[in-house]
């Protein structure tokens, strides 16, 4: 069971928890503002009606995660310049669902106390040859050990905090236009990336832009923010639990 258990670690690590490098990953320092940046400038439009341009870059972070998790919920969706994709609905203090992954995205519903993921054939290979057929149609629950490479899914005050807090910024664009509304990007040195706030109203994570990101990846959006969100862990029946996977054993070998 270890040898399961070392393989779905190294799938949650590669599949998922590289989605955090939106945030994570080091970079060259900021020489001008994200690329998409450029796409979209409100004209006419110099100062934040909420005024987070006249705060430092880390309180406008700050203040932000805090509207964040004041909605109690929201959804992350997008692409990393590197082709993870995510799909996910968070609901603070109750869990997450969605998808996560490259060529085989990974479906997955994850509360503070279980994991559960699911996904096509590709998944049982990783996890192990010998468990395929016990996978096949189900849902598996990860075991605690494994689990630790999905924890950044259990809670959405877990994965903001990760993914957009994890590296203070250093200084805030003008006011531009996002996704069709004012905001002020905060630019962080060490990724080279861009978080887009809103510069109305709360002052809420709009789009987080990779370095190098273009118009199909390495943008992560965040939207829906207050909507309700259904956090369903699967069935008992169809449920594996990991722990309860029977370890292979090679054949005993005859004396001669």
């Amino acid at each position: 069971m270890q040898l399961v258990v070392r393989r779905l670690a190294a799938a949650g690590s590669a599949a998922l928890v590289t989605i955090a490098l939106t945030a994570c990953a080091s970079g060259p320092e900021h020489s001008a503002v994200s690329p998409l940046a450029q796409l979209s400038v409100e004209e006419g439009l110099t100062e934040a009606p909420n005024g987070i341009d006249e705060l430092a870059a880390t309180e406008v972070l700050e203040q932000s995660l805090a509207a964040m998790r004041a909605t109690g919920s929201y959804r992350v969706t997008g692409t990393t310049v590197s082709g993870n994709t995510i799909n996910i609905a968070f609901k603070d203090g109750v869990g997450s669902t969605g998808t996560v992954g490259a060529e085989n995205p990974v479906q997955l519903v994850a509360t503070p106390g279980a994991v559960y993921v699911t996904g096509d054939a590709s998944l049982a290979e990783v996890v192990g040859a010998d468990v395929g057929t016990t996978l096949a149609g189900k849902w598996l629950l990860i075991s605690p050990e494994a689990a630790a490479g999905f924890a950044i899914f259990s809670d959405g005050s877990t994965f903001a905090a990760a993914v957009l807090g994890a590296d203070a910024p250093d200084g805030l664009t003008a006011v531009r236009e996002v996704d069709g509304q004012p905001a002020v990007g905060l630019l962080f040195p060490e990724t080279g990336g861009t978080l887009w706030v809103a510069a109305t109203g709360e002052p809420l994570p709009l789009r987080l832009e990779e370095k190098g990101a273009s118009a199909g990846a390495g943008v992560i959006s965040f939207t829906d923010y207050g909507t309700e969100v259904a956090v369903t862990p699967p069935a008992e029946d169809a449920v594996v639990d990991l722990t309860k996977i029977p370890v292979p054993t090679a054949p005993a070998t005859q004396a001669p």
